[in-house]
């Protein structure tokens, strides 16, 4: 194929109709395809399922992506792009999927509530976008492109059944019809039109026409408020979505109608509960109707939705109309991280930045939107949403009533295994518990993505422009504090802005001295900072302290028995004496200074073990998502051993520390290696020279490897 063919091929489209039949056939086809009857609701359900589950995430995401499945929030790549939605698709879809199955869900109006920057606009972009090309069947000429099912609802009863039983399809149409309407006037005169007794309309050889979805034509629409006369009606909107999804952003931005026109909002109510279009309202004859089928899908902000129901009269004619979903904000750090990455990538130029950089600017964000007053503390909860696997024992399980319905948006299924969770030694807090714990409006308020993008366009700009152009994890926190002092002056704000910017004020504070406490942003900072410093200082960490533990698991069963020696594991053939010298070194480490503490601690260690893995076992049979199948034991199973092995190790490190940070010319030729490897290593992680020059003098200033 030659180039200009190879050209052509690429740019080809798809046609909007795909294929022409009859009723008859459509009939005759639903035994073994069922799904072309579906409703609109079925039809998004199953577009959205079909787009399939992300499985080729960042590493840096796979945590939080893991954690998700775990608890039946399955991430769907058709909102991949709208950062952090997961939760949100998943209770949206819970409602699609009882609108699919018939349910009364299909008579309301999904309302998506959410602040500005919430990203509802955008996940209702996402959800018009999953049905671009799907295909539906139609009548042909239809001016709603009615389903063809809706032409049995003109035959009585006992012949839709005899139909049903010749094609062998009785439960299918049963469903089917449970949701048809009755065919459009249109429809109607085109089938009976000059027909008399001689001359009998019949159904088989009425035209259908299967038609993609799209939004320049037909089943995609979006409508906006205006004042009459201004831009396009409700109901022409209705018209053009029917078969696939109405948007309707502000819907509740209504303007009162001019005298004799019906109020859009009328015609919302009788879209919702009838399933229907007036004709009247689209020129067509009195008293007549258009069968609707489609999602209504509206936004709002909470100011909008709670002054229009006080202003109405009866509000419950709404209410039991619509159902308001709440958008939260971002809160998985990762994700809010990912949607400034997704933004800046779009900028032509940006100084360097740092791997925590950003980070550091969404912990902020995710932290500023969730509820401080909890037993597990904030940046911990962040983590734990973020699909990091803390362990933290409840200091009062019944804290969290089980059977206590689903708070923070968790629609999961744990509460009914938890109600049979016998009772253990320990319980530990999963994220649908803390979920829960936060209550439905967590995420509702704090700082939002409008905001946060603009910081971090201006961090990007301000450093730009700076010599040498770097934006450090530094920098950026001293700009966050910058910035919050500046959003403390807007004019307007809310006692609920004000809180959330006093919140973050908080979490901002610098240290004033070497042995001051900063703020949590720091804090973390400080913490990833050591964690990475030991990474490549001793990338070896975790195999020696896994070697430490089991030595010391080993000398100290023995040990406990009363041995003085032992067959070596490695080598039978050969013994090995019991290494008290050793299991004092550990002890001590570990706080153990009398020889009565130490032998106690030695006595009990397997029984300690012992006693982890049976709690484990028991929690994993009753349900609890935080125990796994095969409880693997290693050196941070007993915090005594991980305080121990941690410190002792900690000490060897410090001085490979101190000896990186040293001038060149003091240090031996091993030494200046290990220091070159070590500075490599930091480089890989996405330093540059600058930002790598200025995380060293923070770690020598504050002396970062003598912390815990």
């Amino acid at each position: 194929m030659s180039e200009i063919d190879q050209l052509r091929t690429l740019l080809g489209l798809q046609p909007t109709k795909a294929e022409e039949t009859t009723f008859g056939d459509f009939l005759m086809r639903l035994k073994t395809k069922p799904h072309i009857a579906q409703t609109a609701a079925s039809l998004l359900v199953h577009a959205i399922e079909s787009s399939g589950e992300v499985t080729d995430a960042l590493p840096e995401r796979r945590p939080y992506l893991q954690m998700l499945k775990q608890f039946g929030v399955t991430p769907y790549k058709a909102f991949d792009h709208v950062r952090g939605s997961q939760r949100t698709v998943h209770r949206i879809l819970n409602h699609l999927r009882a609108a699919a199955a018939n349910g009364y869900q299909l008579r309301l109006a999904l309302i998506l509530r959410g602040g500005p920057g919430s990203g509802k606009s955008f996940l209702a972009d996402a959800f018009k976008d999953v049905l671009e090309g799907q295909i539906v069947y139609t009548i042909a000429g239809c001016p709603v492109h009615e389903n063809p099912i809706n032409l049995l609802t003109l035959l009585p009863d006992e012949k839709q059944l005899e139909i049903a039983k010749q094609l062998g399809i009785e439960n299918v149409l049963k469903d089917v019809l449970a949701t048809a309407g009755r065919p459009c006037q249109h429809c109607w005169k085109q089938l009976m039109q000059g027909k008399d007794e001689k001359n009998l309309p019949n159904l088989f050889d009425v035209q259908v026409h299967a038609m993609r979805l799209s939004s320049r034509e037909f089943g995609i629409s979006t409508w906006t408020p205006s004042a009459p006369g201004q831009g396009s009606s409700l109901t022409s909107a209705l018209q053009r979505g029917s078969r696939g999804i109405v948007d309707m952003p502000e819907i509740f931005a209504v303007t009162t109608p001019a005298q004799g026109q019906a109020s859009e909002l009328d015609v919302l109510l009788e879209a919702t509960n009838d399933r229907r279009i007036p004709a009247a309202c689209t020129g067509g004859e009195a008293n007549g109707y258009l069968p609707l089928d489609a999602v209504l899908l509206g936004q709002t902000n909470p100011g909008s939705w709670d002054a229009f129901i006080k202003g109405q009269k009866d509000p419950n004619k709404f209410t039991r109309r619509l159902h308001v979903m709440d958008v939260p904000y971002i809160l998985s750090v990762t994700e809010e991280e990912l949607a400034y990455r997704d933004f800046i990538g779009q900028m032509k130029e940006r100084p360097h930045i740092d791997p925590m950089a950003l980070k550091m600017a969404a912990l902020l964000a995710v932290i500023s939107r969730m509820k401080k007053d909890h037993e597990v503390d904030i940046v911990t909860r962040a983590r734990m949403y973020d699909g990091e696997a803390l362990l933290k024992i409840k200091k009062n399980p019944s804290e969290i009533p089980a059977d206590l319905p689903g708070g923070g948006g968790w629609e999961g299924t744990l509460s009914t295994a938890s109600r049979s969770t016998p009772k253990v030694e320990k319980e530990y807090w999963s994220v649908p518990d803390l979920w829960r714990g936060a209550g439905d409006d967590e995420g509702l308020y704090g700082l939002n993505m409008a905001d946060m993008l603009s910081i971090v366009s201006k961090a990007i700009d301000f450093y730009l422009k700076r010599k040498p152009q770097f934006l450090s994890s530094l920098r950026m926190i001293a700009f966050l504090r910058a910035q919050v002092m500046e959003l403390t002056k807007k004019p307007g704000l809310t006692d609920k802005e004000k809180e959330v910017l006093k919140n973050c004020i908080e979490f901002l504070k610098p240290a004033t001295s070497k042995t001051d406490k900063p703020g949590i942003i720091e804090e973390e900072y400080r913490r990833v900072l050591r964690r990475e410093l030991l990474s490549v200082v001793a990338p070896d960490f975790d195999s020696r302290a896994g070697e430490l533990f089991s030595k010391y698991r080993l000398h100290s069963k023995h040990y406990a028995q009363g041995a003085r020696s032992f067959q070596d594991p490695n080598d039978r053939s050969r013994k090995v004496d019991v290494d008290t010298e050793f299991l004092d070194l550990i002890d001590r480490w570990c706080g153990d200074t009398s020889s009565e503490t130490r032998d106690k601690a030695r006595l009990a260690l397997e029984a300690e073990l012992f006693d982890l893995v049976r709690d484990n076992q028991k929690r994993f049979k009753a349900g609890d998502q935080a125990a796994t199948e095969d409880l693997k034991l290693d050196w941070k199973s007993l915090p005594r051993l991980e305080k121990g092995i941690t410190a002792m190790l900690n000490e060897e490190i410090a001085k490979k520390v101190e000896k990186i940070l040293r001038p060149e010319f003091e240090l031996k030729e091993a030494e200046l290696i290990h220091r070159k490897e070590s500075l490599e290593r930091f480089r890989a992680l996405g330093y540059s020279e600058h930002s790598l020059e200025e995380a060293l003098q923070y770690i020598k200033d504050y002396e970062l490897w003598k912390t815990t």
